[in-house]
Order: C-alpha cells, then structure tokens, then sequence
C-alpha cells in the first residue's frame, strides 16, 4: 500500500505543478445545465485479454453544471483548477472486474471498483488531450491505474465529424495482478497453469468516432478502437492460452442534446 500511495503522489504531483504553471483561474461556472443522453449498443470482448466477444445495450449520459460534470468515461468530477485551455479536476468512477465467462466460467470473480482520482484535459486547436489517474476504493481491484488519450478533431462536412488518435493505459503490479494472476484455485477449476503477473499493466491503442448530425441536437455516433495487451497481462495463460493481446470494440449511439 506505502509503494502504490508513493507512486499516486509521484504522479499526480507534476499534474497539479503542470496545471498550475499558466495564471490559475476558477473553472468557468455556469448555472445552466447542460445534459446529453445516449442510447445504442456495443461489441467488446468478454474480458480484458479475451478473444470472444459480446453485445451489450449502451445507455449514457453526460451533465455538467458549474464545476461538476458526469460523463461515461471520466464519471463524476469537480473541477478544482482551470486554465485558459486546461482543466484539473477531482472524479469518482467505476472500473469493470472481469467478467468470468467463456474459458474463465471456474475462475473466481473480479468485482468491479469504485476508482477515485484525478483528471486533467488540454485542448489547443483541434487537438484534445484527456488523462486521470485513480487507485480502488471499493471492489476486488488494487493498485493505481493512469490512462491518457489524443485526439485530433475535425470535419468532413458541416454535418460529419471525425476524432482520431492513440491512447494508452498503464496499471502498476497489484492492478496487473488483480486481473491477470491465475491462482492455485483457479488453475485446478480451469486446467489453465498457475501465474503470477509480476510487471505493470500496459495497454495501448489506436481510437476513432464519426458523428453525423441529424439536427442541431439530434446525432449519431460510431467508434471504433484497437488496443494490445502488453507484457505480463498478454504473457498471462488467461490472453495468451484461451484469449488474444488483441483487442477489438466498437459501438453505434443515437445522441440527442437537451
């Protein structure tokens, strides 16, 4: 617990010193909702590292009113400093566990956690940089997990959008370990050997969206992402024997503005 508290502090420290580097400002605040909702479905693998995949109904929503803001990927965050072009904020979300099912149907569940952290956003231009860092609250998980994405935005068309650019996620031991190990109960269930993910999580990826706009508040958006597994989560029996270090997702949404 000392070595990952030590790791979140060595972290998020040169954020907080980044983001307070330009004139420090408060967030714009406004006391006018905005709200989005979303309805559609996505296809992912089953789990982290699986090479079957499944559908799922993909209902969203995304608010934000003064400092606070809810969105699917970042959650619920506050945002506590805020530049001309950047934002560092406080957020509470939630990671998925592992899923059991397919190869994994004796293993011992992964219960998703609650993750509490940090998010800091850069734009400049067409460009977009998002990135957070959070550790586990509640739920099997442990450890400290940071993701960080570029995009770069644009148009084909006053109605056609596009954003594309790479990402990657990074988890230290315990996080790897809480995913990828396989245990002694879990080797004798399962006939897969036993294994001890020793290294960091690593993952990268390649991701991209087209939005095409009905009308002025009523759009439809499709993404698609590419990511690899890398060293000891893709060397796990879990990927490399029953699963693939590559993985593939997609999903189709109606979006409509309030």
């Amino acid at each position: 617990m000392k070595n990952s508290t030590q790791l979140m502090s060595s972290l998020v420290m040169p954020l907080a010193m980044l983001a307070m580097a330009g004139s420090v400002q408060a967030a714009a605040a406004s006391n006018e909702w905005s709200v989005g909702l979303g309805v559609g479905a996505a296809w992912s693998p089953e789990y982290r590292g699986a090479d079957s995949h499944e559908w799922e109904a993909l209902p969203w929503i995304q608010a934000s009113k003064g400092r606070f803001s809810l969105g699917p990927v970042e959650g619920l965050s506050y945002d506590l400093l805020a530049g001309e072009n950047w934002t560092l904020a406080s957020s509470l979300s939630y990671a998925r566990g592992r899923d059991n099912t397919g190869a994994l149907d004796d293993f011992d569940d992964v219960h998703g956690s609650l993750m509490a952290g940090f998010l800091a956003s850069w734009t400049n231009g067409p460009w977009q940089l998002n990135s957070d860092i959070a550790g586990p609250v509640t739920g099997d998980l442990e450890g400290v997990r940071a993701r960080g994405y570029l995009r770069y935005r644009g148009q084909f068309t006053k109605r056609l959008r596009f954003a594309v650019g790479p990402g990657a996620t990074w988890g230290n031991g315990r996080w790897n370990q809480a995913l990828f190990d396989i245990s002694a109960r879990d080797a004798a269930n399962s006939g897969l050997k036993r294994y001890h993910a020793g290294g960091d999580y690593v993952q990268g990826s390649m991701n991209g969206r087209l939005t095409y706009l009905l009308t002025r508040k009523l759009s439809v958006s499709a993404v698609t992402q590419y990511s690899r597994l890398l060293g000891d989560a893709a060397d796990s029996p879990i990927v490399d024997d029953v699963g693939d270090n590559n993985q593939w997702l997609g999903s189709l949404a109606i979006n409509y503005q309030l």
